[in-house]
């Protein structure tokens, strides 16, 4: 038989990878490879989380209902080390909202006289030392993005209504001063969940006042302009940049959007969503220091009846309601699942909200 000249294909393999045995020692090397890596259990986004959390160097403090008494309490970024904040009893806190410079917390305080409650807004340090009062009847409070002012809005009729939306008016407490002013716009009524962006607005829900049925809205600073921001849902959170919002879109829905503020104008754009559950309720999102991730508390929904001091009977998600829920984080990027931090609902976990420093 006439020997055959090698073809070029087999020319160019023998020169790429050797002779037989070099071909063979390449593929045995491979399969040992392929065959050790499957024992390797590759880490999950989950891990991968909280990981990272428990790097973070922010904690989170919380409203929970310990010892049939609504306390704050701090826990690290991982839901680990979850210790109390206050323990008043008598006083129920709830609410937390902390000062960007990190030093100082505001939140509400519920008591009872004779059966009648008064809801008042509190400011504390950071530490729960040198508690004050600065309003009575009072709720919703938010800082000013340079830490020196508290706006609140007034409970709307002298009886208490633990609806969230009750309230007429808004004032700003200074925290040098220790003065209330009360803000220009007379118009101002039925607002809840204020937020503080920037220096020229101030963005809120709105309930059955101003002109609006239902809406998120930027309300002028030191003037009488509102805008509505066009996008379904309540509860705004500003990040701290004030370059992004996120809010409960509609009960199962969490989202993301830029921010876009000027002096004149006030903006959404590019919303996407964070977060979404089909049978649980997705309330009170909040930005990390860092902006990185969001918090926010989640559980049935529906109306609760109230179930010890200080709880009312009314729908879950609203202050004082004592409701099964629990506090969740997610990248801000939506990526990955959310992990739950907080895991006893009895406890009613609700309200997260970050501090930029260490408590001690």
């Amino acid at each position: 038989m006439k020997y055959q000249s090698e073809p070029k294909y087999a020319q160019t393999f023998r020169i790429e990878f050797g002779n037989c045995r070099d071909v063979k020692m390449l593929f045995v090397g491979c399969f040992v490879l392929l065959a050790f890596s499957s024992l390797v259990v590759p880490k999950t986004i989950a891990q991968d989380l909280v990981g990272d959390l428990k790097q973070y160097p922010h904690q989170i403090v919380f409203e929970s209902y310990d010892t049939d008494n609504w306390e704050l309490f701090v826990m690290n970024a991982d839901g680990s080390d979850r210790r109390k904040l206050t323990s008043t009893k008598g006083l129920h806190e709830l609410y937390p909202q902390v000062s960007p410079d990190g030093t100082k917390i505001c939140f509400l305080g519920d008591t009872y006289v004779d059966g009648v409650v008064n809801r008042s807004v509190y400011l504390m340090d950071i530490d729960g030392s040198n508690r004050i009062k600065i309003a009575d009847q009072s709720r919703q409070p938010c800082w000013s993005p340079d830490s020196s002012k508290i706006a609140y809005v007034k409970q709307e009729f002298k009886k208490f209504n633990v609806a969230d939306y009750v309230s007429k008016g808004m004032f700003f407490y200074d925290v040098k001063t220790k003065k209330t002013t009360e803000h220009p716009n007379p118009a101002i009524h039925h607002l809840y969940n204020l937020t503080w962006p920037d220096k020229n607005w101030i963005l809120s829900t709105v309930h059955g006042g101003m002109g609006f049925g239902h809406a998120i809205i930027a309300i002028e600073v030191d003037g009488d302009k509102v805008i509505d921001l066009k996008i379904s849902g309540c509860r705004p959170c500003a990040s701290p940049s004030g370059k992004q919002i996120t809010w409960s879109q509609n009960d199962h829905t969490v989202s993301v959007a830029d921010l876009v503020l000027n002096a004149d104008s006030a903006r959404v754009e590019k919303i996407r969503v964070l977060a979404q559950s089909k049978t649980l309720h997705l309330y009170h999102p909040d930005f990390s220091p860092t902006g990185d991730y969001v918090t926010y508390s989640s559980g049935t929904g529906g109306r609760v009846a109230a179930s010890g001091p200080g709880t009312f009977t009314q729908v879950a998600e609203m202050i004082g309601v004592r409701g099964p829920w629990d506090i969740y984080i997610k990248r801000v990027d939506g990526h990955g699942e959310a992990l739950r931090l907080t895991k006893d609902p009895k406890l009613s976990n609700k309200e997260s909200e970050w501090l930029p420093r260490k408590a001690k």
